[in-house]
């Protein structure tokens, strides 16, 4: 049996059997059967530039419609169980998952990228118990209060209301109304910072490389936690109100346009700040160091006429270049908020205050895991590279 007819005839039915339903599992088309996540490597010979191998994933498992957990490799029956097993964790690194199956439709044999073990299975396991592995080894929930995904939620919906209250699992914003949907290193991006968030992280860094879309992952993370309901459980008594900070109006606009999406026709709850005094009656504020610092006739800086408690997010845009002289008084102002620094430089001499102050909950690594004598630091929350 080849492998189309071992996906066919003994994987998928395997996987509907533990519960893996079609809304559960992704691939690229019914017949192709497969989810393509990467058209390949870009790679420059002399003059000329090709594309390295595409790499696809034969498929995706997901606990909601936003939330991917594992990967499956499926070889032909003929096969080892084991044969696809390096080719499905490289997969699972790559989409930043837990967990690696790979199958010959017989076996399975499952890698753990918490324990970094693996073991032969004869079936695979189902969603809520990979949900529940992953919630315990992160943090989210206690043995003794374990979270499960009810088989009632089990199901997608539209409107996002079966996951009310949990960001990780409520969908993404609708391609039909934000053009399109995240990539693959934008969804990690995503995930690990919004599970640090529901961790009780008050700070979080992102460093993604300068054209890697790093305001649509702020929009799609902002979206998630407004959306959910997540955030207003800060402030049940009011809407939960977000602050996106630049350092340049050009950023700042983009950063505007880039939320449209939350303007819905009959209300827009976006507000660009630009000068005294501002409305306290938005959700979405959109400002630059400059502008908020500025006082008015009496002395008042602009960031003043805010209370300090009224936004329940401070999204950085730029971090690294931002915060450290001055405006810093304006980030200390809105101390009790959740702060998420964005930034596209790497840990350097220049910028280890802003790694020091974005990076202090996260836990310590060392810098070269080979040579634990070079010693160690906390990296941020998700670093993606073009190189």
């Amino acid at each position: 049996m080849n492998e189309a007819d071992t996906l066919a005839t003994l994987v998928e039915p395997k996987l509907k059997a533990a519960g893996w339903t079609d809304q559960k599992v992704t691939r690229e088309f019914y017949y192709n059967r497969d989810y393509q996540y990467t058209k390949g490597r870009i790679i420059l010979v002399g003059d000329r530039v090709h594309r390295g191998k595409p790499r696809k994933v034969d498929y995706l498992l997901r606990i909601s419609e936003s939330f991917p957990i594992a990967v499956v490799e499926a070889k032909a029956e003929s096969e080892p169980a084991e044969a696809g097993l390096e080719q499905a964790k490289e997969y699972a690194r790559d989409l930043g998952l837990a967990f690696a199956y790979s199958t010959n439709g017989r076996s399975v044999i499952e890698y753990d990228f918490f324990t970094y073990s693996s073991r032969m299975l004869t079936n695979f396991p189902r969603p809520e118990e990979l949900w529940q592995r992953w919630s315990l080894n992160t943090g989210l929930t206690s043995p003794q209060q374990p979270y499960q995904v009810a088989e009632e939620r089990a199901a997608y919906s539209v409107s996002g209301e079966r996951w009310k209250g949990n960001p990780l699992l409520y969908p993404y914003c609708p391609e039909s109304v934000c053009g399109r949907g995240p990539f693959y290193f934008q969804e990690v991006a995503i995930r690990e910072v919004i599970k640090r968030l529901m961790r009780g992280q008050r700070r979080v860094l992102l460093a993604m490389a300068t054209g890697t879309g790093k305001t649509f992952v702020a929009f799609q993370i902002v979206w998630k936690l407004i959306k959910s309901g997540w955030l207003k459980l800060r402030h049940p008594d009011r809407p939960a109100r977000v602050l996106f900070l630049a350092d340049r109006v050009v950023l700042r606009d983009q950063a505007y346009n880039v939320f449209s999406p939350f303007a819905d026709g009959t209300s827009d709850p976006r507000y660009r700040i630009e000068g005294h005094p501002p409305n306290l009656n938005r959700d979405l504020y959109f400002g630059i160091y400059q502008t908020l610092w500025s006082p008015d006739e009496k002395g008042v800086r602009l960031f003043e006429r805010f209370p300090r408690d009224f936004f329940d997010l401070v999204i950085i845009d730029e971090c690294h270049r931002s915060g450290w002289g001055t405006w810093r008084e304006i980030l200390d102002h809105f101390g009790s908020a959740i702060h998420l620094g964005m930034t596209a430089t790497p840990k350097q001499d220049e910028n280890v205050d802003t790694y020091a102050y974005f990076c202090a909950e996260e836990p310590e690594v060392a810098i070269d895991p080979e040579h634990p004598e070079r010693g160690t630091w906390r990296p941020p929350a998700y670093q993606y590279s073009l190189v």
